[in-house]
């Protein structure tokens, strides 16, 4: 009964190990694969992904602020010595995010361009003082870190001229 259990036993394993192989033509060939390091420093990019993504809320420039300091009626006019706020009520505001608005005048040079470190702060408020300012057409270029999320064309109006 011994003898009979191991030859039956030995049979098994020599049919297991005894398996036909596929013929070569019907095997796939697999191509090797690249492993990407984990931190992708010495990856090679050859396409970008252009992403679409709107970092702010909304935003408004006019020269009344409310009490929590945001712009409270948008406008596009201001007399000359009446500050420039812009308000920016931001979507996301991750860690080390800077915002700014750089302001320029009709000839593209920059007049001001105040900066803020977030620090997390979803709503943020810039100043132009317009005290030294010609009167004449300006911009606000809104930045959220370096990307250019929206422009505002304003204009400081000439002395004595009423706001309309």
């Amino acid at each position: 009964m011994r003898t009979n259990l191991f030859t039956v036993a030995f049979t098994c394993c020599l049919l297991a190990a005894c398996q036909r192989e596929t013929p070569p033509a019907a095997k796939k060939a697999v191509a090797p694969a690249k492993v990407a390091p984990a931190d992708a420093s010495k990856i090679r990019a050859k396409e970008t992904i252009p992403l679409d993504i709107t970092a702010l809320d909304r935003s408004a420039m006019g020269s009344k602020i409310d009490a929590d300091g945001n712009v409270l009626e948008s406008q596009e006019v201001f007399r000359p010595g009446e500050p420039v706020y812009v308000t920016m009520w931001l979507r996301l505001s991750p860690s080390g995010l800077q915002t700014s608005v750089r302001f320029v005048d009709a000839r593209e040079h920059e007049v001001a361009w105040p900066k803020k470190n977030m620090k997390g702060e979803k709503v943020v408020t810039h100043k132009l003082d317009t005290s030294k300012l010609e009167p004449g057409g300006y911009q606000a270029i809104c930045y959220w870190g370096l990307d250019e999320e929206r422009t505002y064309k304003f204009s400081i109006e000439k002395p004595g001229k009423k706001k309309s």
